[in-house]
C-alpha cells in the first residue's frame, strides 16, 4: 500500500495523473489516498500518517525531501450575484474590500500567503469568517458577501451552483512540492517519486 496526502485539490490533474500512472505500472499496489487539513501535509508526513504527500508551499519542509512537480494560478470564488463575477478577471486590489475566508488550522505564513497579505500597497485584507476545510470555505462565500482564494483545480474538483470563479492576474503561482520523509520504510516511496519526476519532465 502506498498513502498519497493531499490538502482539498492536492497537486490537481498532475496529481491525479501521476496515481494513474503508477497504479499500471504496479497493478497489484493499493493507492491510498489521505485528506489532511489546511497545511497540514508536512506534519503528516512527519508523524507516518503518509508515505508521500501533495504539499502546497509555502510549508515547512523540515526532515523532508521534496521536488516541486506542478504550479497552478491562484483564482478567487464569489456569489454568482457578487459584482466581481461579471468581470473576465480580477486584480488583487480588486479584493481590497472583500471578506476573506481564512482559517487557523494552517502556519501562519501559509494563510498569508494565500491571503497576499500584505497586499501590495501594504494594505491587510479584511478577514472574513474562518473555516476549517474547502466545503465550509466554499459554503461561506455561497452564503455571505465574502470571496475566497484557492488554485484554479478547485474551480472544477469542487462545482458549486452558486459560485463563480474568476482568476487572479499579477499574483505569483500556487507551487506544489511532491514530499516525502527523509527515512521511509516503504520501498514504494521511491517508486513513486521516479513515476512523478518523468511526468514532470
Amino acid at each position: 500500500m502506498l498513502r498519497v496526502g493531499f490538502t482539498a485539490t492536492g497537486g490537481g490533474t498532475f496529481a491525479r495523473n501521476a496515481r494513474e500512472v503508477f497504479k499500471e505500472r504496479f497493478p497489484g499496489v493499493t493507492v491510498e489516498p489521505k485528506r489532511f487539513d489546511w497545511g497540514g501535509e508536512p506534519q503528516a508526513l512527519r508523524d507516518g500518517l503518509a508515505d508521500v504527500a501533495f504539499v502546497w508551499l509555502p510549508a515547512n519542509l523540515r526532515k523532508l525531501h521534496s521536488v516541486v512537480v506542478a504550479t497552478e494560478p491562484r483564482w478567487v470564488a464569489v456569489r454568482k450575484t457578487h459584482p466581481l463575477a461579471e468581470k473576465e478577471e480580477v486584480g488583487i486590489g480588486d479584493l481590497r474590500d472583500e471578506p476573506l475566508m481564512w482559517t487557523k488550522l494552517a502556519p501562519r505564513e501559509w494563510v498569508d500567503w494565500w491571503a497576499v497579505n500584505p497586499r501590495p500597497d501594504g494594505s491587510a485584507p479584511v478577514w472574513g469568517p474562518e473555516n476549517e476545510n474547502v466545503e465550509e470555505m466554499l459554503e461561506h462565500v455561497a452564503t455571505t458577501s465574502g470571496v475566497c482564494i484557492g488554485p484554479e483545480s478547485m474551480k472544477s474538483f469542487y462545482v458549486h451552483p452558486d459560485l463563480t470563479w474568476r482568476p487572479i492576474v499579477g499574483v505569483e503561482p500556487l507551487r506544489i512540492a511532491l514530499a516525502w520523509p527523509e527515512q521511509s520504510a516503504n520501498p514504494l516511496v521511491r517508486e513513486f517519486v521516479g513515476v512523478v519526476r518523468r511526468l514532470e519532465s
